[in-house]
């Protein structure tokens, strides 16, 4: 992916494979492009995450204020439930954060319980 502007690369991209159990074995191995490990991630379908049915533990958080420690997100979406993983998105050169995260709790009820506030709530006085 490019920025639309200077049309500099953004640091990630999507690759699609026609059989989707390509994506477990690309996950479980280790990739580096240009002396740089890069981090494989599973995306889920536009089609699938606007069904009413459908299920995930892991939410996207945008629009996280800079000044956000990692525990400071971590300990805020505790409140919903056990949180697994978590990650604010950082530029690699500089460690600034690019405004963008991961959430992934134990259960997919502790996703229900937080969207049913909306998808917008106010953390630490933003709205993400």
């Amino acid at each position: 992916m490019k920025d639309r502007k200077t049309r500099q690369p953004r640091g990630f991209g999507f690759v699609t494979y026609v059989e989707p159990y390509v994506v477990d074995k690309v996950i479980e191995d280790t990739h580096v492009i240009n002396r740089n490990q890069v981090d494989i991630k599973r995306t889920i379908p536009k089609e699938a995450s606007e069904s009413k049915d459908f299920k995930t533990r892991k939410i996207f958080l945008g629009r996280i204020p800079s000044t956000v420690s990692e525990d400071e997100f971590k300990d805020y979406f505790t409140q919903y439930g056990e949180v697994r993983e978590h990650e604010i998105i950082r530029y690699h050169a500089t460690n600034r954060s690019h405004g963008f995260g991961f959430i992934t709790f134990e259960t997919e009820q502790a996703v229900d319980d937080l969207l049913e506030k909306g998808n917008k709530i106010d953390f630490v006085g933003a709205q993400v």
